[in-house]
């Protein structure tokens, strides 16, 4: 019950996310180089708060970590209600920080609570039902509309947290992790007997084909996986930092709403599919970063039509999700289920860095405006490989 309750409360977070971002760049005359400010103060406090709370979550403090997070919320709840620009950016930035809390915390009992094999499977649990629960959020706002409704589905969120922290078990024995990192390590001790034993006898050169180690080049280090992670998230961010901005003459904000929960909801049944055709290693990496890099560019036309806003979108969401996936099990296997606050991390901050570029660039034309995704698509693909 208690991971339900849990993966309810990241899902309504991930349409908070949206939700008051968007609502900021359609409810106040900000600028896009104010806007831009904005979202990397999110990634900021994002960025602040997974190195404060990192330690608590190697260290198995996953329910003292979900009453930060229920805290930073219950302000967020309260600031939103004000309405105006200054309380709408404080409700973000809290926000950001019961959103970096919870993963940690959740996704801490999962690595503690689950067996190891199955990290990856609850970790796309986890983005299915996360993007289901945005999508339905999101959606109804089309028809319902209003400011002060969205205030409801903070309120809600708010209880969601509450419940998380009453139903989130303590983490008392805290074994699976260190069992798995310790796997590891024999497992590459083992590897390197049974190489000198190869070369001793003239068979090395059977070596690679006989087992499959971490000498096989499989996965990339954990610095490269968080390197390629920064620049395609840059690459997306970038562009879903300027969508308002691009939409808001045009498209009611409850439709641009309805675009984002419609997508969440596609991209979820979507992932379905993925997860039976994704494989963790660099191949799939580079070409889902070379096929969202590709796609971010090439189909920003259909953003001018409502059904191609909804298009676009899904399909962005998708790409990224799938990349986010094969990039979070490579980090995961190779940094043995510890520092996930570095992986966050380096998300967050390629977020900050296209957040804070789209400000000088919004208005510099379409030649300059493009070129940011175009480049950092390609250092994502290079960083795999280095």
């Amino acid at each position: 019950m208690w991971l339900g309750i849990a993966i309810l409360f990241m899902g309504l977070l991930s349409a908070l996310d949206v939700g008051i971002y968007t609502y900021i760049a359609y409810a106040t005359p900000v600028t896009p180089l104010q806007y831009g400010i904005i979202g990397g103060v999110w990634s900021v406090t994002f960025i602040l708060s997974n190195l404060l709370f990192g330690k608590y979550s190697d260290k198995g403090r996953n329910r003292l970590l979900m009453i930060f997070s229920f805290a930073a919320i219950a302000i967020t709840a309260i600031s939103f209600s004000f309405h105006g620009l200054i309380a709408l950016v404080v409700a973000y930035v809290f926000e950001a920080i019961s959103t970096s809390a919870s993963n940690l915390a959740i996704f801490a009992t999962i690595f503690e609570l689950k067996d190891s094999r199955k990290w990856g499977y609850y970790t796309e649990v986890q983005r299915f039902y996360s993007y289901l629960i945005r999508g339905i959020s999101l959606t109804p706002f089309l028809f319902i509309g209003g400011r002060f409704s969205f205030d409801y589905l903070i309120y809600f969120t708010a209880l969601a947290g509450l419940a998380s922290l009453l139903t989130l078990p303590p983490l008392r024995i805290k074994l699976e992790r260190s069992l798995y990192s310790l796997d590891k390590g024999l497992d590459y001790i083992t590897s390197q007997i049974k190489l000198i034993s190869y070369s001793a006898y003239g068979y090395a050169h059977l070596f690679p084909k006989v087992m499959k180690t971490p000498l096989s080049g499989k996965v990339s280090s954990g610095r490269n996986i968080a390197l390629s992670l920064f620049f395609a998230t840059l690459a997306g961010d970038y562009i879903f930092t300027s969508l308002p901005l691009l939409v808001r003459s045009y498209t009611p904000l409850g439709s641009l709403w309805f675009a984002y929960g419609a997508a969440g909801i596609v991209m979820a049944f979507s992932l379905l599919l993925v997860s039976m055709i994704t494989y963790s290693n660099k191949g799939s990496a580079s070409l889902a970063i070379l096929f969202r890099g590709v796609w971010l560019v090439a189909a920003l036309f259909l953003i001018k039509y409502f059904y191609g806003l909804i298009v676009y979108v899904a399909v962005s969401y998708m790409l990224f999700s799938i990349l986010d996936v094969i990039l979070y099990n490579c980090y995961s296997e190779a940094s043995s289920g510890y520092g996930s606050h570095a992986y966050y991390m380096a998300r967050e901050l390629g977020t900050l860095v296209g957040s804070v570029i789209i400000g000088f660039t919004f208005t510099r034309g379409y030649a300059i405006f493009i070129l940011p995704p175009i480049l950092s698509t390609l250092a994502s693909i290079i960083s795999i490989f280095l």
